[in-house]
């Protein structure tokens, strides 16, 4: 008498190994209907995971009913923990590199490779914001080389601006001496023209770095600034006290009409920098209003403990810790799992109404921001709380 391994060892085709990747691949419904077979037969676990050359923990999920036939089996979406992170860096950085995004998220903890980085993007809609600048019409090229005309000393010079964005300022420069941009761009190399036609001051391209000393010493001529000055000033430059992850905004007005300056400036800024504490000033995205703080002076002194709290850890994880921790504050019933699902306080709402006495002028149009600043005191508290449980 043939063992019931032995008799359907003919029907089964001859043992083949397993080949690497089909351990956990799923079964049709024909092999789940054998499986299902050869154990009312009597046949172990792992004589049937060999004849269909599946993992035996597949068979036995199978066995079990806690997998079907035909449908694969649902995988944690490892990306999920990173997609507000995602979305708040493309939202304040619109020229920012999908690579340097990937560096940010994996230093964070992702474990997926960068390709299916890029599938996640698109499963969660996390897309770069179209910058405005770059939709504008670029400068035509100088008429004649920058060695053909001498750069001088111009007469006016222009305030510098930490951060500002490099269009910006030569355009400050040229309307502080009745000239045009081109008339600058005429004077000084090509570089610049390359770098304003670009629009990306952050981006330092390899064919541009031999050019690049050349270009500070003929603006520090132009506008009387040290190089050093500049290159501290302008992330154009290549500002290296400027760290990653950064925000384009725009400075703070008050700021700006101290120093005699009435039209906004565009600036990047650390990603965490999010207030002016001297004015109390909410630094919305760019080209959005500014916010009045004066009503809610909490959201200023929390705005000076974040600093405090860099020094424990990176500005990407305050910055994932305070995104997790103001989507509690947004949506009470999506709380971490592991912790009671209690009510969070509501201190907030009444910020809120503040914020809108403060600033009438904006109505609803800033519904977003004034949500964003009201919680920040109290979604900010909560990080350095998730931060300190994660360093013990």
């Amino acid at each position: 008498m043939t063992s019931p391994r032995a008799g359907t060892r003919a029907a089964a085709g001859p043992y083949r190994p397993v080949p690497a990747g089909r351990e956990g691949k799923m079964l049709s419904r024909q092999e789940a209907a054998q499986a299902r077979r050869w154990r009312d037969a009597g046949w172990p676990v792992s004589s049937i995971a060999r004849h269909l050359r599946r993992s035996p923990t597949t068979i036995r999920a199978y066995l079990k009913g806690n997998r079907q036939p035909g449908k694969r089996a649902p995988r944690p979406d490892t990306f999920l923990p990173f997609a507000d992170y995602s979305h708040r860096r493309c939202t304040d950085d619109p020229h920012l590199d999908t690579r340097t995004l990937f560096a940010e998220v994996t230093a964070l903890g992702y474990p997926g490779s960068y390709q299916t980085f890029c599938g996640a993007l698109q499963r969660h809609q996390v897309r770069r914001h179209a910058c405005r600048q770059c939709r504008a019409p670029r400068p035509a090229s100088p008429a004649a080389p920058a060695q053909s005309r001498q750069a001088g000393p111009l007469p006016i010079p222009a305030a510098l601006i930490a951060g500002e964005v490099l269009a910006s300022y030569l355009g400050r420069l040229a309307a502080a001496n009745h000239v045009t941009v081109d008339d600058l761009l005429t004077i000084l190399p090509p570089w610049f023209n390359t770098k304003i036609r670009n629009h990306d001051d952050r981006s330092q391209h390899h064919m541009l770095a031999p050019a690049l000393p050349g270009a500070i010493l003929t603006l520090a001529a132009l506008t009387g600034k040290a190089p050093a000055v500049l290159t501290r000033a302008l992330p154009a430059f290549g500002a290296r006290y400027l760290p990653d992850p950064v925000r384009a905004t725009t400075a703070c007005r008050k700021c700006l009409t101290i120093r005699g300056i009435c039209q906004p400036v565009p600036v990047h800024r650390p990603a965490c920098h999010l207030i002016c504490s001297r004015h109390g000033q909410w630094l919305s995205g760019a080209d959005l209003p500014q916010l009045d703080l004066t009503a809610c002076p909490e959201i200023i002194t929390a705005h000076q403990r974040s600093h405090k709290l860099l020094r424990h850890c990176t500005p990407q994880q305050l910055m994932i810790a305070h995104l997790a921790a103001e989507r509690t504050f947004r949506e009470p019933s999506r709380q971490p799992a592991g912790q009671p699902r209690t009510r969070p306080p509501q201190r907030w709402r009444h910020r809120l109404r503040q914020l809108k006495t403060t600033n009438p002028h904006l109505g609803d149009s800033l519904q977003d921001e004034l949500i964003h600043a009201a919680i920040y005191p109290d979604a900010l508290g909560q990080a350095a709380a998730m931060i300190t449980a994660q360093q013990r």
